[in-house]
């Protein structure tokens, strides 16, 4: 058994599947640490409709030092629009968040299951996006929003793009294809159309190239890479880029792949982190016991992963590991639930889960 540090991992379960999904990530969590010694210690909030139920906020200030005093987080499935807009968080707490704590990094791992009816069975890829700038209008003005109608037929959307953000941004994203042994970092791009914001994400990368002497940069435009990756999807392994090109191109991937339902995702900063599951809050299945808790404890192996790279913590990186061999081990042996085509229930699922986690073999 590894001899681990403490760490202090933040717990906010969310709105409709949340809960149910949350609470089958830390059973298997615990069945993970239990074998590799991680030592963790869980702290839980509020955040969404329970939040503004029984604190008036969708993320209370009291929730948010709280998860300042945490190394990372586990997010459950929040609302994207329609919570109320009247407080800090405009509605959009997971956005908010990102913002606040500055996780400017959103690393979308996306494998193909056959469980899923994939269009390319073999598809394996990872994209990495800015997660702090760009088009999205709730994060790239201090006061507002980036989007303006200055009459009833004329809108106008502003994006922003600072080199601060692009360097950070670069340095985690070589230091990612470092940490995977990649040889390829593809920078997607479309400088062609917008020379100024995109020569600075581009230039971003380019001035610390050379600090990376074993990973090579290929410049690729974006509608080229968008074209030709259905088609050579096996040239592209990891894939950076800036916001609203990176969610475009992790979903067209996910849609290869068979859909977002086993979609993991992790939200990295340079202090913090913040493992979401790429689905929404599914409110039609949420109470039934039904729900796939496989995409939200894939991406807590990747706040795993995060938290090894930064303290070299061993048991970290082996538990990642046995989450991810668990949940493998559970749809290749066939429990599935109804998204999947099958009829097991959330804790089926989750004790084949724990089941593959006791079992498999640890590096």
């Amino acid at each position: 058994m590894a001899d681990s540090r403490a760490f202090n991992i933040g717990v906010l379960a969310g709105d409709g599947i949340g809960p149910e999904i949350t609470d089958a990530t830390l059973d298997a969590l615990a069945a993970a640490a239990d074998r590799t010694g991680l030592n963790y210690k869980l702290t839980h909030g509020l955040v969404g409709w329970k939040a503004r139920e029984q604190e008036g906020k969708l993320l209370s200030e009291a929730t948010e030092a709280m998860l300042r005093a945490s190394d990372g987080w586990i997010l459950g499935p929040t609302f994207a629009g329609e919570y109320p807009k009247d407080d800090h968080t405009k509605g959009h707490p997971s956005g908010y968040m990102r913002r606040a704590f500055k996780l400017f990094a959103n690393v979308r791992p996306v494998t193909a299951w056959p469980q899923l009816d994939p269009l390319i069975p073999d598809l394996d890829v990872t994209v990495i996006r800015e997660n702090t700038e760009g088009f999205y209008p709730d994060r790239n003005l201090a006061w507002g929003y980036g989007e303006f109608l200055p009459t009833e037929d004329v809108g106008l959307s502003l994006r922003v793009i600072t080199g601060v953000a692009c360097d950070r941004f670069a340095r985690f994203s070589l230091d990612y294809a470092k940490a995977q042994g990649e040889s390829v970092l593809h920078i997607a791009h479309k400088r062609t159309a917008m020379p100024q914001t995109e020569g600075l994400f581009i230039g971003a990368f380019e001035k610390i190239a050379h600090e990376y002497p074993g990973i090579a940069l290929n410049l690729l435009r974006i509608d080229t890479f968008a074209s030709s990756f259905p088609r050579r999807h096996k040239d592209f392994k990891l894939v950076a880029t800036t916001n609203l090109f990176g969610d475009i191109l992790s979903d067209q991937a996910s849609g290869l792949a068979g859909g977002v339902g086993l979609a993991s995702s992790l939200n990295a900063g340079s202090d913090h982190a913040m493992a979401q599951a790429v689905h929404g809050t599914a409110p039609d299945i949420a109470g039934k016991g039904i729900a796939n808790p496989a995409a939200l404890i894939w991406s807590t192996g990747q706040l795993l992963d995060w938290l090894y790279q930064r303290t070299g913590d061993v048991a970290c990186r082996q538990t990642a590991a046995l989450l991810r061999a668990g949940v493998a081990s559970a749809i290749m042996g066939g429990t599935h639930t109804a998204d999947l085509g099958g009829s097991a229930s959330t804790k089926i699922f989750t004790d084949a889960v724990i089941a593959g986690v006791r079992t498999a073999e640890m590096a």
